[in-house]
């Protein structure tokens, strides 16, 4: 009689540690995004923007001859599918509507460069780099700020890597002249 009382309280036992350590999560029955509005924003524009790297730098591989500017594009593409990847696990974690659209003003940029080729591609191809970066940046410097810490840490973690693409294309860019 004791062993069976001993097995039901541990049947009891585990039944409630695991209760306890559930990984699901509350729905979210009025579809409001668990972020603020700055901080949706951002969300949303860094994956916008992560998309549009992708999609400029396959231009690379096909327009550019310049084996650095093709290891370059490469990194590109490896490096932002991963944080697009990213992004949209933490859009979906705070309720926010993922997108894998690229905006108008990305889109021209991406026309523009599809008609370049060779040596014009790649000076067009890293000064557009580098410009979207530097606005990037600066994003993801403010967002390192925000309330929510998962969209805090994110931004403080992807901040080298995004530097550091920058440096390399600066460092390419002036590698051209």
């Amino acid at each position: 009689m004791k062993q069976i009382a001993g097995y039901v309280m541990v049947f009891i036992s585990l039944c409630l540690i695991s209760a306890c350590q559930s990984n699901k999560r509350a729905n979210n029955y009025n579809k409001q995004p668990a972020v603020n509005a700055r901080e949706e924003v951002f969300l949303k524009n860094a994956a916008e923007a992560s998309n549009a790297f992708v999609k400029i730098s396959g231009l690379a591989i096909s327009n550019s001859k310049d084996q650095q500017v093709l290891q370059f594009a490469k990194m590109m593409i490896d490096g932002h599918t991963q944080l697009a990847a990213d992004l949209q696990k933490l859009q979906t974690d705070n309720f926010v509507v993922p997108t894998d659209s690229i905006s108008t003003a990305h889109r021209q940029i991406v026309d523009n460069l599809g008609k370049r080729r060779a040596l014009e591609f790649d000076k067009a191809y890293l000064q557009e780099i580098i410009n979207e970066y530097e606005t990037e940046i600066k994003q993801y410097d403010f967002a390192g700020q925000y309330r929510s810490p998962n969209i805090a840490d994110f931004a403080q973690k992807a901040l080298p890597a995004l530097k550091a693409h920058l440096d390399s294309a600066k460092a390419i860019s002036v590698a051209l002249k």
